[in-house]
């Protein structure tokens, strides 16, 4: 008997992540989704995210806190051993706060990445209460998902580009899928047999800049906004960045952009050199589509009927919002114990679903 045949539905960050685990772990896995990497749609939410690792998660929030550090491990691994192949770099990052919360100023990753330090209050520009900065890593996002997807097939994992109007289409004909994990984003908002109303977008707006000198990140969050400049690893730079709840607008609002370029200059001018924003070597003009979940995302098992009338395990792993990249592995790793345990269930057997990551991390 071979092994179990695993579809995962999306090949963003978190669907390409479960897939590249279960394949390492020898299932039979197959990727299913609309977009790739490389493509540049609207509905394809993880080329446009900026991205760095930055916390997310409360210091009540356990859950969220796991996934971060974990996918923080991971990421500060890759960036040592293998940043060419994977666009994972190590920079200095500085973050300002204008409100003064127990987060910001005893937040739970101090002890998880290196040089955490409290920024002295007379080194705070402007309205900014409370500063702090570390040692953290930046993903060049599209670079990376092609790292991610070359890694599966490299291991013989499989590709298919279909679209999907229901979650059970992603089953084969044959009746040999013996689970699907469903790592849909915002498409599971629509996508029939899921159809989760909390899922909504958050729209993002950014500037990719052209400045190989700026090898540092910034994150600047007032009371309605926030700042925030990542460098990527081929010389480009993120300028964000808005989060606008319930906005599907699709279409850069040049406002927005005149905006974001002026704030990020303001606390940064070493970004043209002093010589204003007129001299900022514009890229493209971004805008994203954040999968947001009321509550949080959904890494759940649910277990459905089949058309052959077998039971079908499909794993939801969706609904990051604007942390789908430093939750990855953490977020992906809980999915593949689920996808193990959830067919351990149906089969009636036991199975050891601990150390899932470990085969992984010797190799990588």
């Amino acid at each position: 008997m071979g092994a179990p045949k695993i579809n995962v539905v999306g090949a963003g960050v978190q669907g390409l992540t479960v897939a590249l685990i279960l394949q390492k772990k020898g299932y039979d896995v197959t990727v299913i989704a609309k977009y790739w990497p490389g493509d540049l749609s609207i509905e394809y939410t993880s080329p446009w995210a900026g991205a760095d690792w930055q916390a997310m998660a409360s210091n009540e929030d356990l859950r969220l806190q796991k996934f971060e550090s974990d996918t923080f491990k991971v990421l500060w691994k890759l960036s040592h051993l293998r940043p060419k192949e994977t666009g994972i770099i190590r920079v200095p990052s500085v973050m300002y706060f204008d409100e003064k919360t127990e987060n910001t100023v005893d937040p739970w990753w101090k002890d998880l990445v290196p040089d955490f330090k409290i920024i002295p209050q007379e080194e705070l520009p402007g309205s900014a209460v409370v500063g702090l900065s570390h040692t953290s890593v930046c993903i060049n996002t599209p670079h990376y998902l092609k790292w991610l997807l070359s890694e599966f097939t490299a291991l013989g994992g499989k590709v298919r580009k279909q679209f999907l109007r229901h979650i059970q289409d992603a089953a084969d004909e044959d009746g040999s899928t013996a689970a699907i994990v469903n790592c849909t984003g915002l498409q599971a908002r629509y996508l029939g047999g899921v159809e989760d109303k909390k899922v909504f977008a958050t729209r993002g707006q950014t500037v990719l800049v052209r400045a190989p000198h700026f090898k540092k990140i910034l994150t600047h969050q007032g009371k309605d906004y926030v700042t925030y400049i990542i460098p990527r690893s081929n010389g480009d730079v993120i300028l964000g960045g808005t989060q606008q709840h319930h906005n599907y607008d699709q279409e850069p609002d040049f406002g927005t952009a005149r905006a974001i370029m002026e704030r990020t200059y303001k606390h940064f001018p070493e970004l043209t050199h002093g010589k204003g924003i007129e001299a900022l070597d514009i890229v493209r003009q971004n805008v994203g589509l954040r999968p947001t979940r009321e509550g949080g995302p959904r890494v759940e098992n649910e277990f459905s009927k089949a058309p052959s009338g077998k039971t079908l395990l499909i794993t939801h792993n969706y609904g990051h919002g604007g942390y789908g990249v430093q939750t990855s592995w953490g977020s992906a790793t809980a999915a593949a114990k689920l996808v193990v345990s959830g067919l351990s269930q149906i089969q009636g057997a036991a199975s050891d679903v601990h150390g899932l990551l470990d085969d992984l991390w010797s190799k990588l």
